[in-house]
């Protein structure tokens, strides 16, 4: 069924990422062995889209991409997966990257990004983008000025063209700065790091600071909060709380929350779930993909479970 959708277009960053794997957190001003290593493509955007096609939907990334030699093993990987990039701007700026520490004894993950003002994706790339190719349109919380131009002109072309792409929203940093881009989205899916940094303490007290700071928007919100699950709240005003799907061991927590993401869009636009229904779903590929090192073996998930 997923291959008969039209494709999802996400929008934001991909980096490359330098994984280290260390038995445990390394103490300040060691030198230690680690236990395994390697490069590979990140960034939230562009982790969706692996996700999604994991899973077996059709996507399209959009983002600067770099002329870099180094980052050649990144295009390499999005033609490998058929991730289209065929709308991509390129840049002669050497990538961003992001130093990324996994202890296995905890299974936690420690990163430390480094971007040097590489240029970001304006509305005047967006604009060229045939929107009638996209069923829904995915964002990341960054570049408001530019970003909210992009969303309103999703919302146009579906006013125009009768039309109805569904917008999502990646939100996880700068809470005061890209609030207002929730305002035209359908989805907004809100980290548990930028709830805590505002002081709110569980994903349900999340979930009633934005809507008090949403409404009258009918945005749907959704607050992941690892493994005590997430919590959402439809456009009604209905709030859910949705267990989380733990796995027998934590192996490797690195993008969770975009399997999250690429999962709540698969059983929202495919399955076309309920929302509670939805984020159980997406509770489900975060957790499996916790269980193993990178993200190949989520395509094992059994999608007739949606």
């Amino acid at each position: 069924m997923a291959s008969a959708m039209k494709p999802v277009l996400c929008v934001g960053c991909t980096v490359i990422d330098f994984v280290t794997i260390s038995a445990s957190f390394p103490k300040e001003d060691t030198d230690e062995r680690c236990l395994n290593g390697n490069w590979q493509r990140g960034g939230n955007a562009s982790n969706v889209c692996t996700v999604l096609r994991l899973l077996g939907l059709k996507v399209d990334f959009f983002g600067v991409l770099s002329k870099s030699d180094g980052f050649r093993v990144l295009l390499d990987d999005l033609q490998r997966r058929q991730i289209g990039v065929q709308h991509c701007p390129m840049s002669e700026k050497d990538p961003p990257f992001s130093s990324v520490i996994i202890a296995q004894d905890t299974g936690s993950r420690t990163i430390v990004h480094c971007n040097k003002n590489y240029p970001y994706v304006t509305w005047e790339d967006f604009r060229k983008i045939d929107l009638n190719k996209y069923g829904w349109v995915h964002f990341e919380a960054r570049h408001p000025k530019e970003t909210i131009k992009m969303i309103e002109t999703v919302r146009q072309h579906n006013a125009l063209h009768d039309t109805n792409i569904k917008i999502s929203l990646d939100f996880e940093t700068l809470y005061e700065k890209n609030l207002e881009l929730c305002l035209s989205c359908d989805y907004v899916v809100f980290s548990k790091d930028l709830a805590s940094r505002q002081g709110w303490e569980t994903a349900c007290s999340a979930c009633s600071h934005l809507v008090s700071a949403l409404t009258p928007s009918s945005v749907n919100i959704i607050c992941p909060w690892g493994k005590e699950g997430a919590s959402c709240v439809d456009s009604f005003h209905n709030y859910s709380d949705v267990p989380a799907h733990e796995p027998d061991s934590v192996v490797d927590t690195l993008g969770a929350g975009d399997s999250f993401m690429a999962g709540f869009i698969y059983a929202t636009y495919v399955s076309q779930k309920n929302l509670p229904d939805a984020v159980d779903f997406a509770n489900r590929v975060a957790g499996h993909k916790i269980s193993d090192y990178g993200y190949d073996h989520i395509a094992q998930i059994q999608k007739d479970q949606v």
